[in-house]
Formats: C-alpha cells, structure tokens, sequence
C-alpha cells in the first residue's frame, strides 16, 4: 500500500470517522427521544385517564352521601327529590333505593336510569368483579339506620358503556380498550395507538397513544452524511497527491546518501514544512561528512577515556552501583539493548549469578547458569571472550540455557580474580569458618564473573572492537568485586572473636546500644544473659590452656545450638559469654538459659590432647536481665547481667538468676 494511499485512507478515516459516529449518535438519539415521546405521552395517557376514573368516582361518591344524607326515617320524599337532583345534574346515571330488613331485602324504585345487570366496581375499592364478568358500571352504597330499626342502602352507579368510555378516550386524548368478561371488548378513542399502556386503578384498560415519526429527519441526516463523504474524498486525493510528491524526492536523496554519496540534495518546492525538511535534509548532508570524521577520531579517546572511568569505580565499595555503572557504560560504549553481570557464588563457585542487569533480557528470573552450561557457563568456563549471533537457541556448539537472556546476538567477556569469597552480612548469629590463622578460607584463582551485553541495536552485530572495549570493564569489574569484598572479610574480622566464632565484645557494645534505643522506642523487652564457666581456672591449671580453649569452642557450639537465628552470641572475654535474646521477657529468659544449662551438664565435653582423648564435665552460671526491667541503658543491662551471674555462682553454680529490679 503506498503512501499516497495511506494518507487518503487516513484522511477519510479522521474526516469521515466522527462524521459517521455523529450521525450513528444523532440516530440513536432521535430514536431514543422517539422512544422516549411515546412513554412519556403513555404515561401521561394512563395519569389522565386514572384522574378522570377517579373524577367519576368521586362524583358517585359524592351524589350516594347527599341522597342518604336527606333521608329521614320513613320519608322518603327528600331523598328522592335528592336523587332525581344529582341524576338531573348528570353527575350519576342513577340512584337505588334498597330497604335491608331483618327476613330479607326490599329493593325500591329507584331514580335515574335502571340498574344494569353484571359486575359493579365499588368505586370505594372494597369488593373486585369477577375477571369473566362484563364490567356495567361504577358505583357507591351508603347505608343510614331508620327509626323502626330498619337499614336504608342508596347505591349512586355510572353505567361503564360506549358513550362513557368515549367520554374518558376524549379527556385523555387516547384509545381505549376495555379488559373485562365481554366477548366483543369495548373500543373508545379515535386516534391510532403506536405503543399501549396498562391501568387497573378502577377499570381495566389499555391506553394507546399516538407513535413519533421521524423518517424525513433520517432522510436529511442521510444525505448530510453523502454529501460529507463526497467532499472528504476529493480533499484527500488532492491533499495526498500535493504532499508524496516531495517526499518521493527526499526518499530518492536519502537512498543516495545511503550508498555513501553525501553530495545528493533534494530539490525544495514552495515554503511549507515539507520544503523546511528538504531544507534541513540537504544541511545535514553537508554536515554529515564532518561529523563522521570527528566520530572516528572521537572513537579512540572514548575507549581511553572509559578505561579512566573503570579505575575511577574501583574507589567506591558498593559493589551493585559499581556493576550497575560498569555495565551501563558498556552498554552505551557498545550500542547494546540489554545486558546483565554475573558473579560467582559464594557458596558455590561453579555457580553464576545475576548481580546486575539492564534492558529486556526475556526471562522472569534472575539469570543463573553452572560453569561449562549453556552459553555464558561455556565462555566462563572457557575463560575466552566471544561475541557472534545466537541462531535458534545456539551459539555456535553452545546451546542456551533456559535461565539465560534469548537474544540475537552476544558479547562476553570472563573476568577472573583471587576467588575471595563475599563473607557472611554482619548481624547474624555466627561468623564464618576460619582457619588456624584466623583468616577466613578462600580458593585461589578461578573464574570471578562474566560481562554480557545482548542485542545490538539496529540488529547490528558485535564486532572484535568491542570485545576490547568490554574487556577494559571486565578487568576494572574484577578488581572492584575483589576490593569490596576483601573490605567486607577485613570489617568482620574486627566484630568477630577468632578462637570461638562469634561476635567480639566490641560489636556486642554496639548492639547492646542498639537494642536499649529500640526496646526504649517500642516499649518491647529485650533478655540479656550472663554466661560463665564454672572452674574454667581449675580445667586450663590441670590440663593447659589448648585443652581449655576447646572447651570454650565446644561451648560456643552449644550455645548458638540453643539460640533462634535472630538471638546474639558474643564473647564477652576469657571464659565470660553474653546472649541477647530480642522480644524475650524474663519468662523466656529463664526458659532459654535452662535449656543451656542442660545442654552443656548434661553431655561431656570431648577434648584431645598429645595423650588421647578426654571427656570433660562442665558447667555454667547464668544470669539474665531484662532491657526496660532492670536497666535502659547497654552499661546498665550488662551491669544488672552481671549481678545476676554472681549471683548464681554464690547459689552453688550450674543454675540461674535473674537479676533484682
């Protein structure tokens, strides 16, 4: 489809569109207010003729209270003079006289017109006709209590006929169709109904009302619409055919300056904007020849001047902002769409990990990959850089994993180091292992990460320029990680004990502090317990001081066995313990130090020695106090922790108090 025929599409689509929507609008709404009309016009139909009936049968109502009212006992000559007034005055068809007697009823001559035969609606809504019973008139009784004892009944009635019906259909303006008993319904009104209504107040009726017609609107709507599309199609093909023509001149100059012939320009017709984009087209031609010089000489100073920017990221320890700038960097370097970093892990070298990533990598996950899997574990493993297209999942005799980014095409870059493992987060309840020099262990040599870049952009692939280019990231990258993590090991070290494992007494200071700010915060207590050897003296005189410093691992052993992940084992000095126990009253303290009485008397302690082994019974002494009990302060609570503790020991050892408030 040509532009020509795009734009004439797209014009008719937005000149057209909202005419034909309009128009789709204004007919439903003509329609709607048709619909709408006639409701309204049955509505008030069926409310006028209710009002009408009720007229009626106020005025029945009304004429039957009047003749009873002038009735006096046995004389009956003012009723009647009554009745035949009412009856003069059209206000009722007639009047019936009845005398309700004790043996029966005596039906008097009436007044008016004779009383129908069939079904009689009460007008005081009282009774209701059978439905198969014709429906002869309206009518109201009212009794009245003669002298003798005697009742009198007057029944006021409006016979329900043609000549009545007619009446109501004129009030209403409306047809009118009787619903009861008769074989041949009876019909009033003398317009044509469109829609019919309902009422069953006093007479069953349908109500017809007159129909809107709008054709001849629909007819003018119509040919507003023709003469719409008319005009918006001669528009389009004149504005489509005036605006491809130049731009069929500017393709043709832009295909030559594709092939390299920046000497091409476009001829410029008139002033509009078209002529203003010939315009810039034919400077930026001219310029580009210049630009792309300075680009290629640029190039070179780029890569020095990223090589400055790796030296400059080692100086900072966070080492996700380091991988976030080292491959956000690279990928700009590259022209890359995405990319990611993966670090060997620490528990498991031969795993990789994502640390970092950036762009659409087409995986839910983290990216992860063993060494010698799927395509990143290949390279890594291979320690070489490689860069190429990846074709239905494989890249060259490498085949992806499914946790690795699918992309089009790649270039990585292994990146090794001394193997320095990122040691444990601070805070939890033990060090790691070390070795008899107190330094913590780590393999040497190896593979230390890999940086990925995916995608170039323009579908373009990665060329051996930038596997240089990566390679001066990949090296900057490999010494910030072993940087930060060799700050990592050397800040443990200072918060650790080296013989035991578990924090120093000097972190234990800091976090004593930390905890009395938080439980003095939220009002939450917090146990400390003094833990002591009891004899240690006699075990290091009797068997030297190697064979007690085993005792004192073994017991650090016990006592981060009996504690929760959260608690906090220090070595307070010589053989003198400390565990902080968070969100714990003096109940729970108790219970805790119990079970680490038990623990440690109840099973003997082995040991070995230049002789052979020995089985040691200890001991211990605890003492607890309560953060926001016994003290609020860290000096305060390790003060009240101690009192505690010489207080067990003066109780005869391997038991525990708690300290006094």
């Amino acid at each position: 489809m040509s532009l020509r025929s795009r734009l004439t599409t797209a014009f008719l689509v937005v000149v057209l569109g909202p005419v034909l929507v309009g128009a789709v609008f204004v007919a439903a709404i003509m329609s709607h207010l048709a619909e709408s009309r006639e409701t309204a016009l049955a509505d008030s139909a069926v409310t006028t003729v209710d009002t009408a009936l009720g007229t009626v049968c106020e005025r029945i109502q009304a004429s039957a209270a009047a003749v009873a009212l002038n009735h006096r006992g046995d004389d009956e000559i003012d009723a009647t003079e009554m009745a035949k007034l009412v009856v003069g005055r059209e206000a009722v068809d007639g009047v019936v006289f009845t005398e309700l007697e004790t043996a029966g009823t005596t039906t008097a001559p009436g007044v008016g017109a004779t009383a129908p035969e069939g079904a009689w609606i009460d007008c005081g809504g009282e009774t209701a006709p059978a439905a198969d019973l014709p429906i002869v008139a309206l009518g109201s009784q009212v009794t009245v209590e003669n002298g003798d004892g005697t009742t009198a009944a007057f029944t006021a009635f409006r016979t329900v006929d043609q000549e009545f019906l007619t009446t109501i259909a004129g009030a209403a303006d409306a047809a009118l169709i009787l619903q009861d008993g008769r074989e041949q319904q009876l019909r009033a009104g003398g317009i044509e109904a469109g829609s019919w209504a309902t009422t069953d107040a006093l007479l069953p009726l349908r109500v017809g009302t007159a129909s809107t017609d709008f054709t001849l609107m629909y007819w003018t709507l119509a040919a507003v619409v023709a003469a719409s599309a008319i005009c918006a199609m001669a528009l389009a093909a004149w504005l489509s055919r005036s605006t491809t023509r130049p731009l069929v001149e500017l393709s043709a100059a832009a295909e030559r300056v594709a092939d390299g012939d920046l000497d091409a320009r476009v001829p410029v017709h008139g002033s509009d904007e078209v002529a203003q984009l010939a315009l810039s087209f034919n400077r930026m031609t001219a310029r580009t020849q210049t630009y792309v010089q300075a680009l290629t000489a640029s190039r070179d100073q780029m890569r020095g001047q990223l090589g400055w920017l790796g030296q400059t990221l080692t100086a900072t320890l966070d080492l996700d902002r380091i991988l976030e700038v080292i491959l956000d960097t690279a990928m700009v370097t590259t022209n890359a769409e995405a990319g990611l970093v993966m670090l060997a892990d620490v528990g498991d070298a031969d795993q990789l990990l994502q640390r970092a990533g950036e762009g659409e990598l087409g995986i839910t996950e983290p990216a992860s990959v063993r060494l010698g899997e799927g395509i990143i574990g290949s390279i890594a493993a291979s320690g070489a850089p490689a860069h190429g297209r990846i074709v239905d999942g494989h890249f060259g005799d490498r085949r992806r994993s499914p946790t690795e980014p699918d992309a089009r095409t790649i270039v990585a870059v292994p990146f090794n180091g001394r193997g320095v493992p990122e040691p444990e987060h601070p805070g939890s309840r033990r060090a790691a292992p070390y070795d008899e020099d107190g330094a913590e262990t780590a393999p040497e040599g190896g593979v230390l990460g890999v940086l990925v870049l995916y995608n170039r952009v323009a579908a373009l692939d990665f060329e051996a320029a930038d596997v240089e280019t990566l390679k001066t990231f990949a090296g900057q990258a490999a010494v910030a990680v072993e940087n930060v993590l060799l700050h990592r090991q050397v800040q443990r070290l200072s918060l650790t004990d080296p013989l035991t494992g578990l924090w120093n007494y000097r972190f234990m200071q800091t976090s004593l502090r930390r905890e009395a700010e938080r439980a003095r915060r939220y009002q939450r207590p917090s146990a400390l317990l003094a833990i002591d050897l009891d004899r240690f003296k006699a075990v290091n005189d009797t068997y030297g001081h190697p064979i007690g410093d085993q005792v004192l691992v073994e017991l650090s052993r016990r006592i981060t066995g009996q504690i929760r992940e959260v608690d906090l084992a220090f070595r307070h000095g010589g053989e003198e313990f400390t565990v902080l126990l968070p969100e714990t009253d003096a109940t729970g303290g108790i219970a805790v130090a119990e079970r680490l009485g038990r623990a440690v008397a109840d099973r003997p302690f082995k040991v070995s020695d230049t002789e052979g082994g020995l089985e040691l019974r200890v001991t211990v002494s605890v003492g607890i106090a309560i953060l926001g009990e016994h003290a609020d302060t860290a000096a305060g609570i390790l003060a009240a922790a101690d009192e505690a503790l010489y207080a067990a020991k003066a109780a005869g050892r391997d038991t525990c108090r708690v300290a006094t408030t």
